[in-house]
């Protein structure tokens, strides 16, 4: 009776295993074709919205279909097809949980600041709050609630709202070496609490290196519950490489 206990738990673990949940969160395409194909349902027979390149960075988020566990709701910078699609998991490679990427551990020091470090990597993050001037706001819009652009560029997580104070990405190093201002312009997070790590500023982030081809990538989820978004910062041989942004109006 013992034995015949032992041997159905196990083989119910087995099932559990087998059966287990397909990895989600943030992604980085490969495929042997150099590319792989943004589709219009999750349907290998689906039209191809675009074509996206080895390397580009997005964020599955669930199953696309019950009938279809194998691909995934991929959002991404993608301005021509609303910045979603779906994409076949097995053109997916996963940070996270992939042999090849070493994950940076969070360091909270006594300032309201973050660190991630690991591998010999470090990534440094601050940010502050500000108290935005409505003359820095424009296409604002007949209510007077809300604008199109912020210092005349677009801005993000706080859904076009024209707020008396945020808390902005101030800055952002690896090792070190800044990731340009202009970079971190407009990227805003909803201040309730009194420091940014209190106001969730600091929760989100993720950062994976890649010794190979010496490649950082951090990725970060920002903004407030009405208008998230999602940012990939990527660093080549320690510098500041190119951003992605998704998941807001682009």
């Amino acid at each position: 009776m013992i034995k015949m206990r032992y041997l159905a738990s196990l083989l119910l673990l087995c099932s559990a295993l087998t059966h287990a949940a397909p990895p989600d969160g943030f992604a980085l395409v490969h495929d042997a074709d150099g590319y792989t194909n943004l589709r219009e349902n999750p349907d290998l027979n689906a039209k191809v919205l675009a074509k996206i390149p080895n390397g580009t960075p997005l964020e599955c988020v669930g199953e696309a279909s019950k009938d279809n566990p194998n691909f995934c709701t991929a959002l991404l910078q993608q301005v021509a097809t609303s910045g979603y699609g779906f994409i076949h998991r097995s053109r997916l490679i996963f940070p996270a949980s992939d042999k090849n990427f070493a994950t940076l551990r969070e360091h909270f020091g006594r300032d309201d600041t973050l660190t991630l470090s690991g591998n010999g990597q470090t990534v440094h993050i601050v940010a502050r709050r500000i108290h935005p001037k409505r003359s820095d706001f424009s296409g604002i819009s007949k209510d007077k609630y809300t604008a199109r652009l912020y210092q005349g560029k677009p801005f993000y997580g706080m859904d076009s709202m024209i707020s008396k104070s945020v808390f902005a990405l101030e800055r952002i190093t690896l090792n070190g070496q800044a990731v340009p201002a202009a970079e971190l312009q407009g990227l805003f997070s909803p201040d309730f609490a009194a420091t940014a790590r209190g106001s969730n500023v600091y929760q989100g982030w993720e950062a994976y290196y890649r010794g190979s081809d010496k490649t950082l990538y951090l990725f970060g989820r920002q903004g407030s519950d009405g208008n998230p978004f999602s940012v990939c910062f990527i660093f080549k041989d320690g510098k500041f490489q190119r951003r992605y942004l998704w998941g807001a109006a682009i």
